[in-house]
């Protein structure tokens, strides 16, 4: 007891950059969140007769979709951004953009003007979103690098849970206003965060690195520590870096990693559930309320997500994914089933019309397990510091890329073909995903970032060489010199 105490004591401000950015969890992942959502309850809203913004079902969709648009645009920013201005300013900031979004949605009276509204939060998501994992991997100790990781996927669900609830019972500009109280709490909290100390190391900031390293994990080993990163970064620093290098030998395994991560976690379908959300609910024909039956949905995930971030640094990345992806192809295929029988058969499925529902809920936990989390930090343990953004700007671009095709085959196949559709669909891309992953995702849990670039650098490049003994024992005499 007493020594998890210390342990706590140890580790406060690395749990606090957690919870000042956002209450049970991060802020700017909340207000990634709460846009991501937005259409579910707001969409039948915008259609019916009364809408405050006339639509079309076709113009309606761009509603989700140009949100995932900018968020391409703005995680393609990161590899501009993310070595000139550092972690903690791209995320602090960020609160501008995402005031400037709330304030055009609560008083846009044409579609154009909403939807400026909804870029602009994706943007500012998909520069935050891909930042967020390598902020958390760098000022976090290993043992618990996992579950400090995970609280933005897990945040990002409170969001969509918060904002199906406040829409279910305000109208847009109401919620809008008193939602931009969230970015406005992110600046007034994140200001007094440190940077990342691997990022000052980068930058040649010496000084700012060792009192951003011992504010967050203390001064036992400081210098040691310290001067592990600064070896491994000045090893990775030795060839000059840019985004081609993401393409060198020792780096394609793990961009093939981050393509098949993407696949399954996108290709399960979770962002076409969550922006249709109500609409899938009503689709099943069970006697719960949609409104209801979307807010057992985000229970289910909230829990089970936070179950996978206890579970992520004793149990290990690959189990919990493989889990996750079988359980959510599985219920995929079953759903998808059952809407083959009711809607192209024309069976008679009222016995069972709570069957969808309920497979919806069991597919929720199997993803909620993996998928959910994992894919989203991933590419800050794989990618050495000089690649960090680089890698994560196409494991960003990854997310929001697949999740507008996958958003966008939902709606077509679903009015076009049929609800089975999609749903065979998702399980047979997702299935694809999963295999990639299952051969190609190393094991990371409880290991260094500097362990696992060694590791990943002697499976890909096979024994040292002497010229390149040379060259790192170089590197490392300019660090002491």
């Amino acid at each position: 007891m007493k020594a998890a105490f210390i342990a706590l004591e140890k580790r406060s401000l690395q749990y606090g950059a957690v919870f000042t950015v956002g209450p049970l969890g991060l802020l700017v992942a909340l207000c990634c969140g709460l846009h991501l959502g937005w259409t579910s309850p707001y969409l039948p809203v915008l259609l019916s007769e009364d809408s405050p913004i006339p639509m079309t079902a076709d113009e309606s969709s761009w509603v989700g979709t140009v949100y995932l648009l900018g968020g391409v645009c703005g995680s393609v920013l990161l590899s501009v951004f993310g070595r000139l201005i550092g972690r903690k300013s791209i995320l602090l900031w960020s609160s501008v953009p995402f005031c400037t979004s709330w304030i055009i949605i609560a008083f846009a009276t044409t579609l154009p003007e909403l939807l400026i509204g909804r870029y602009i939060a994706g943007v500012c998501e998909g520069l935050c979103f891909a930042s967020l994992p390598i902020y958390f991997s760098e000022i976090s100790d290993k043992e618990i690098r996992g579950m400090i990781s995970s609280t933005a996927s897990i945040t990002l669900f409170v969001g969509v849970m918060v904002i199906n609830l406040v829409g279910s019972y305000t109208t847009i500009q109401t919620s809008s206003l008193v939602l931009l109280s969230v970015p406005l709490l992110h600046l007034l909290t994140f200001i007094w965060m440190p940077e990342s100390p691997n990022y000052l190391l980068m930058k040649g900031k010496i000084k700012e690195a060792r009192r951003s390293f011992v504010a967050l994990k203390g001064t036992e080993d400081a210098d040691r520590n310290l001067d592990m990163i600064a070896r491994a970064i000045e090893e990775e620093n030795v060839n000059q870096t840019n985004f081609t290098c993401l393409l060198r030998r020792n780096n394609r395994r793990k961009l093939v990693t981050l393509f098949g991560l993407r696949l399954a976690q996108q290709f399960s379908g979770i962002t076409a559930f969550s922006i249709y959300a109500q609409i899938l609910f009503k689709e099943g024909d069970a006697s719960i309320p949609p409104v209801l039956g979307v807010m057992i949905f985000y229970g289910i995930q909230l829990i089970f997500s936070i179950l996978s971030s206890l579970l992520v640094d004793k149990l290990g990345r690959r189990p919990l994914l493989m889990a996750s992806s079988i359980g959510a192809v599985v219920t995929l295929l079953v759903e998808g089933a059952f809407f083959f029988v009711r809607d192209f058969i024309r069976a008679d499925t009222s016995h069972v019309s709570l069957l969808p529902t309920v497979v919806l809920f069991v597919f929720i936990v199997s993803y909620s397990l993996g998928l959910q989390t994992m894919p989203n930090f991933m590419a800050s343990e794989l990618f050495p510091t000089n690649l960090k953004a680089y890698a994560s700007t196409v494991a960003t671009v990854l997310l929001y890329a697949f999740g507008a095709i996958s958003t966008e085959l939902f709606q077509f196949t679903k009015d076009n073909y049929g609800l089975f559709v999609p749903f065979w669909s998702f399980a047979i891309v997702c299935s694809v995903g999963s295999v990639i992953v299952a051969i190609f995702l190393p094991e990371t849990k409880n290991r260094t970032l500097e362990d696992i670039q060694t590791e990943l650098n002697q499976q890909t490049s096979g024994p040292t060489s002497g010229s390149d003994q040379a060259r790192q024992a170089g590197a490392a005499a300019t660090i002491e010199g």
